[in-house]
Parts: C-alpha cells; sequence; structure tokens
C-alpha cells in the first residue's frame, strides 16, 4: 500500500527520477549519509501526503482501497489469522555496502537491484518481527539461495568457524 501511495505524490516523470537516482547514486556525488540532502530530494520529488493533486491514478487507487476494504470486512475476522514463521530467527541485515566500481557498475546495470558489494550483520529476531513483507529493489536477489549461503559462510568465517566441506 505504502509503495501505491508513493507512487500517487510523485512531482516527476520517470525519466527525472531515474535521472536523479544515477546522477547522485551511481555517480556518489552525495553520501547515502547526508539527511538534508536526502530530505530535500524527496521534498522535490514527492508531494506532501495532505497534498497530493487530483488524477486518474489517484481516483483509481482510491477505488481499490475502497474495494480492499469491503473485501476484508466480508471476510470477517476468520480471515485476519495473523502468521509468522517458526523456529529461532538470524536475519541478517544489509549494514553496509562496499563501494568500488565493478559494484557501481553492477547497480547501474541492475537499475539498482544488485546487492553486489553488501555488507551483513546477523540479529537475532523474534518470530513476530515478520508481521509483514517489505519490497525492496534487492528483495528478489538478497534472498537467492547460493547469495544466502555465501553471507552465511562469511559471517561464519568472521565468528572463526570453518566452512570447508566436510569439516566437523
Amino acid at each position: 500500500d505504502e509503495v501505491l501511495h508513493l507512487i500517487a505524490r510523485v512531482k516527476l516523470s520517470k525519466y527525472e527520477i531515474a535521472q536523479r537516482i544515477f546522477w547522485h547514486g551511481v555517480c556518489g556525488d552525495v553520501e547515502l549519509g547526508d539527511l538534508d540532502f536526502l530530505i530535500q530530494q524527496n521534498e522535490d520529488m514527492l508531494y506532501a501526503p495532505d497534498n497530493v493533486p487530483d488524477s486518474d491514478f489517484k481516483r483509481q487507487l482510491q477505488r481499490f482501497e475502497m474495494i480492499q476494504q469491503e473485501r476484508r470486512s466480508s471476510r470477517g475476522l476468520a480471515r485476519s489469522i495473523s502468521l509468522y514463521p517458526p523456529g529461532r530467527i538470524t536475519h541478517l541485515v544489509k549494514t553496509g555496502q562496499t563501494k568500488n566500481c565493478l559494484h557501481g557498475l553492477a547497480g547501474c546495470i541492475t537499475c539498482g537491484a544488485s546487492n553486489a558489494g553488501a555488507e551483513y550483520t546477523p540479529i537475532q529476531k523474534e518470530n513476530d518481527d515478520f508481521n509483514e513483507i517489505e519490497i525492496s529493489p534487492t528483495l528478489w536477489t538478497d534472498h537467492f539461495p547460493n547469495r544466502v549461503c555465501i553471507e552465511i559462510e562469511r559471517i561464519a568465517q568472521r565468528f572463526g568457524i570453518d566452512t570447508t566441506l566436510g569439516s566437523p
């Protein structure tokens, strides 16, 4: 839902947004930690949530939300059971990014959907921390089995665990 509301708030064309993301993200003339710059960019690209002009998309979104609410109401309480993953969960949180020419190129070629160079930290999480699915540009690549295996091996090595095949 949040993504649809963001789309309704966009002031610029897709081309202009892509240009800004490419110029500032890939070319790296601004650090991601520059909060003032990021806030200004959001203000330049998005209408305020309470000041979105009328458009076909906004009307379609309102109609969609009304239909979804009607469906939720008609299902009753039986469909509002929360489901969570079982077992103990160690969540790999992206905590850094190695920057070099290769990683910048991978980000450019994949339109930002590459997680090349991402650094992860394991964090113990509670099951009910996973009550929603977050859609991100790297959602798929973050969860590829080969990628997850590589990251688990890297983390194990940082803790001094032997990851060679057949080790005890």
